[in-house]
């Protein structure tokens, strides 16, 4: 855990809660998270080819003041700062800062369907959105699904692998049969996997390297998924600003 980047506080530090860990080159190695969820969200960065990069709990926004700590030692200095003027600062902490490719930072607050926090905190959430908007920020808040059986919680972690293991990815040489399989009438992974000798074990790989589309958010990764060739294109794969609100 000393090696691992846990953001501008701690991660797990209530009793008998456990850190979440993953892993990527976008978040400059491994990372520990608080939640199942934040890992989900990581494995969206982590697929989608609009994100540069994330980190943690990167940084915490003073309400109050609209400023900014860094670290620990800057969020101290800005609580003794409000003691000398009698009053208490607020912080809020995003649970990622991502970076997108075009250069541009974006807060996102990561939420579980079923706990989406209440009146005062989405109050709380509204203030810290415009402090940040102030910042030059984006803000975004995902939600992520409360079903086990949604096909983001199920192809998520297979994209995600698949993404890791590039030695494995299919050469631009399957291309012309990929696009014969297309003319010929192929429309489902099934149909491709089978014209391809391919097995199951494929599929996320073929998707991930362009080769093929599918609509992830909607399509559990089966035989049945629909799909068509993606040649070379992974707009497929941008999925945080679809979801993200």
């Amino acid at each position: 855990m000393q090696a691992l980047d846990r953001g501008s506080r701690e991660v797990a530090r209530g009793f008998g809660k456990a850190a979440v860990l993953t892993h990527h080159e976008k978040s400059s190695g491994g990372v520990a998270l608080e939640s199942d969820d934040e890992r989900l969200v990581a494995h969206m960065f982590n697929v989608d080819p609009d994100v540069g990069g994330y980190d943690p709990q990167a940084f915490a926004v003073e309400l109050t003041t609209g400023s900014i700590a860094w670290n620990d030692e800057e969020k101290a200095s800005l609580r003794a700062r409000a003691r000398r003027h009698g009053s208490k600062a607020i912080f809020y902490t995003p649970d990622f800062m991502l970076r997108w490719t075009s250069g541009i930072k974006a807060a996102v607050e990561v939420k579980f369907e079923k706990f989406l926090g209440d009146g005062q905190y989405q109050k709380k959430l509204e203030l810290a959105q415009r402090i940040l908007y102030s910042l030059g920020f984006e803000f975004l808040q995902i939600v992520t699904p409360s079903s086990y059986r949604h096909p983001l919680r199920t192809n998520l972690p297979l994209l995600h692998q698949a993404n890791k293991r590039r030695d494995l990815w299919p050469g631009p040489e399957i291309s012309d049969r990929i696009q014969a399989l297309h003319e010929g009438g192929a429309k489902t992974m099934g149909h491709y996997l089978g014209g391809l000798d391919l097995d199951a074990r494929m599929g996320p790989l073929l998707l991930v390297s362009g080769h093929l589309e599918a609509d992830v958010v909607e399509h559990a990764l089966c035989f049945a998924t629909p799909v068509s060739p993606a040649f070379g294109d992974l707009s497929h794969l941008q999925l945080v600003g679809r979801v993200a609100k």
